[in-house]
């Protein structure tokens, strides 16, 4: 049931990348602008995440599934903090302009700290993870079919879509784009519930239970 229920949803979100594109042309302008609903919205997912890779890291037993937790928290929370340039948009924004409200991190004072703290955070993310066998943990879950493997799908998909959003796109497609922050937006919201949904997919697989073969059905095989 837990399975056919992911799946389930999985495939959901692929229709909502689908129609990332067509929504982009009709949601009004001003959903996209920065700090603005999808963004905000962004920011809820990501915080989600971060709160229930916390919660598998406090419930578990510093198993595989505990320890990938607390490995995921750095990467949540710096995630979290992008969509928020770093804390500039609880600054007054610099100004207005066509794609709404500017906000820079450039005036933060500690902004030149951020790649360090972020490398420091990603990088005692990977010794844990490592020191603790998380990498054998994701091994026995792709072993044992439990990856969710659409999600992956579905967040490359999404990258290629705020990519295109971004203007990364050949000269004659770019017309194809009339809303492209708004597209970038969505495909961004789209592919963080992804990795929410990837997370709790592979932070409750329990491995499959192998039926017992009775002695005589074993002397039978013999």
């Amino acid at each position: 049931m837990q399975m056919n229920s992911s799946v389930r949803l999985q495939r959901i979100l692929l229709l909502c990348l689908l129609l990332c594109y067509p929504l982009s042309l009709v949601i009004p302008l001003a959903w996209s602008f920065e700090n603005g609903i999808i963004e905000n919205a962004q920011v809820a997912v990501l915080l989600a995440g971060l709160v229930l890779a916390g919660r598998a890291w406090r419930r578990g037993s510093r198993d595989g599934a505990a320890m990938l937790g607390l490995c995921a928290l750095p990467v949540w929370f710096l995630l979290a903090s992008r969509e928020l340039s770093w804390g500039a948009v609880f600054l007054p924004p610099l100004g207005f302009g066509p794609e709404g409200p500017v906000f820079s991190s450039r005036v933060l004072p500690y902004r030149p700290l951020v790649p360090a703290i972020a490398g420091l955070l990603v990088l005692a993310s990977l010794v844990v993870g490592w020191r603790h066998g998380v990498h054998r943990y994701l091994k026995r879950v792709v072993a044992g079919g439990g990856f969710p493997w659409l999600c992956v799908v579905i967040v490359l998909g999404a990258a290629l879509g705020s990519t295109a959003g971004e203007g990364h796109v050949p000269a004659f497609a770019r017309d194809w784009v009339a809303h492209s922050q708004a597209l970038e937006e969505l495909c961004e919201l789209v592919g963080y519930v992804a990795l929410v949904l990837a997370q709790g997919v592979v932070l409750r697989y329990r491995a499959p239970v192998k039926t017992p073969v009775s002695k005589r059905a074993a002397e039978s095989i013999n």
